[in-house]
């Protein structure tokens, strides 16, 4: 059984097509998306001193990514990645200076929230765009065998970026916030957009993905289907299994008197998610997207039951390492289908939809999972993630029987 090069071997390939230039550019420029949500709580919160304005701030945030994110996608789809990035860009940054100055100017939470579900929808999504540019690289090379391996190291490379990005975003709104003041990780969001995410935006990969109107002389094509549907509706469950980690997680802490070390801790199934990911470009060719979706799932589950019995910080510590590296995987896998179902044409409206997925599922789990750990113990929350995973490992059987002619040409190399 023949086993894949190493993924740096894939992306140096990678790397003579785009230039080297192009990866701190697409990592950079996930920060503003990485760091909003946390950026908009802490400045509320120290702004309006109220835990519960904030939450809702940041949650009509979380909402406008998962509401516009798609249309973005979409949008680029149809006038160009380009068009749309710098777009949206000039509308994040207005929104990001209005929020400012409605908080400065104590003005009523009603129209906080409102411009702050447009500031969370128009924060540009690089990552989605970034997958969608180098699956169509991807898609150049000469035979099935290296087009699948290609596919399977963006995906990599991707996920890893994610995980990457949104470990130190989070680190990042704390540390401007305790050098400069907590209006600081707004305003750096908004000077990133302006300079790394126009780069990225008039960077010449941006003209590789055709359009709609390119792919098909203009005829209308359907970017959705009941295999996108469900692959969503995955993505809605690994972004459950996050929230509701993440909330669970802090009433851990929290009653062992060690609330504040919830990053630290939750860095553990980040870690995780980092080595999985590197890890299944080196899968055997043989093994499926399908099957790894299936198999890391289970794994995830393994670290979910570990989490719900877990007594000490070292046991939660290894519960999560091993949820982590089942969800990285299976992260990978739900994209990579999702690649190869998208038509034609609307890749990033595909891709996009897929991470306003996770969104979506992320704020539904923290709002619900919070009131439940706080209500019920870290276990009842830590729950929530068992039963997020047994849905995931059912939905993945579904999909085998659902879309079985999609699963025999879906490997991961």
């Amino acid at each position: 059984m023949s086993v894949r090069p190493p993924l740096r071997d894939d992306l140096a390939t990678f790397a003579r097509l785009t230039g080297w230039g192009y990866f701190p550019i697409a990592f950079v420029g996930r920060l503003p998306f990485a760091m909003m949500i946390v950026g908009i709580l802490t400045v509320v919160t120290t702004v309006r001193g109220s835990v519960a304005e904030a939450g809702f701030a940041a949650a009509a945030a979380g909402l406008g990514t998962a509401v516009l994110g798609p249309l973005m996608g979409s949008l680029a789809d149809r006038f160009s990645q380009r068009v749309v990035l710098i777009a949206f860009g000039v509308a994040s940054i207005a929104s990001a200076v209005l929020l400012l100055t409605l908080l400065m100017l104590l003005a009523p939470i009603a129209l906080v929230v409102a411009i702050a579900f447009v500031a969370g929808g128009t924060t540009p999504q690089v990552a989605p765009f970034s997958r969608s540019r180098l699956v169509v690289l991807a898609g150049t090379a000469r035979t099935e065998a290296t087009r699948t391996r290609a596919m399977s190291a963006v995906m990599s490379y991707e996920s890893v970026m994610d995980e990457a990005s949104f470990m130190l975003g989070p680190v990042l709104v704390g540390v401007l916030t305790a050098l400069i003041a907590p209006w600081a990780p707004l305003a750096v969001g908004a000077l990133i957009t302006a300079t790394v995410i126009t780069a990225f935006a008039l960077h010449p990969t941006g003209a590789a993905v055709p359009r709609v109107a390119e792919t098909h002389s203009g005829a209308r094509v359907r970017a959705f289907s009941a295999e996108i549907a469900t692959l969503t509706l995955a993505m809605v469950l690994v972004g459950t299994v996050f929230g509701s980690i993440l909330t669970a997680l802090i009433q851990f802490l929290t009653v062992r008197g060690a609330g504040e070390q919830t990053g630290i801790l939750y860095g553990a199934m980040s870690a995780g998610a980092i080595i999985a990911a590197v890890s299944i470009a080196a899968l055997p060719r043989g093994f499926t997207l399908l099957m790894s979706w299936a198999a890391f799932a289970a794994l995830a589950l393994a670290g979910a039951i570990g989490l719900t019995v877990a007594s000490d910080v070292l046991g939660a510590a290894v519960a999560l390492f091993v949820s982590g590296c089942g969800i990285g995987a299976v992260l990978v896998a739900l994209f990579s289908l999702g690649a190869q179902a998208a038509p034609p044409g609307r890749s990033t409206t595909v891709m996009t939809t897929l991470q306003s997925g996770i969104v979506v599922g992320q704020a539904l789990a923290t709002a619900g999972g919070g009131v439940l750990s706080q209500a019920r113990g870290a276990s009842a929350g830590f729950l929530i993630v068992v039963m997020a995973i047994i849905a995931l490992l059912g939905l993945a059987a579904f999909y085998r029987a659902r879309f079985r002619s999609t699963t025999k040409r879906a490997s991961t190399g």
